[in-house]
């Protein structure tokens, strides 16, 4: 994943042309990226329904940003990608803590990536799952 990062972080280099886009570019994908997990989100009341449980709508922006991040560092060169669909399943809620988002490709084509994204609570239980597809565009 460290390679990756560091494609993703060159790609990210020859985009942006001052350096203060490409410091804040480098800075979210090193956060987004630390260890394994793609991004994580803590429960609060900015994130909460009434119940006081972590909102769907915050989850599925959480599995929407690791898959597409995702998607983006298996990019080929000159190209973006754009979420066309997006899929989650709810199994749990998430009552206290932090939601913690891994995604990984299941498939990668020339017009298209799909990727599955798993939500798991603070403790290691998983809270949902995303299925998505990206489409690959190109920018040339």
């Amino acid at each position: 994943q460290r390679k990756k990062l560091e494609r993703a972080l060159a790609k990210a280099g020859s985009e942006f042309k001052d350096l203060q886009s490409l410091a804040a570019s480098k800075e979210m994908l090193e956060t987004l990226l630390s260890d394994i997990d793609l991004a994580k989100l803590e429960l609060s009341d900015k994130v909460g329904n009434f119940a006081g449980m972590m909102h769907g709508g915050a989850i599925m922006t959480l599995a929407d940003t690791a898959g597409s991040t995702c998607a983006f560092l298996n990019l080929p060169p000159n190209t973006v990608t754009t979420t066309t669909d997006s899929n989650t399943r709810f199994l749990r809620p998430i009552s206290i803590g932090v939601a913690i988002a891994t995604a990984r490709p299941l498939r990668v084509g020339r017009t298209s990536i799909v990727v599955e994204v798993e939500i798991h609570d603070q403790d290691g239980r998983l809270v949902a799952k995303t299925s998505m597809a990206q489409a690959v565009i190109s920018t040339a």
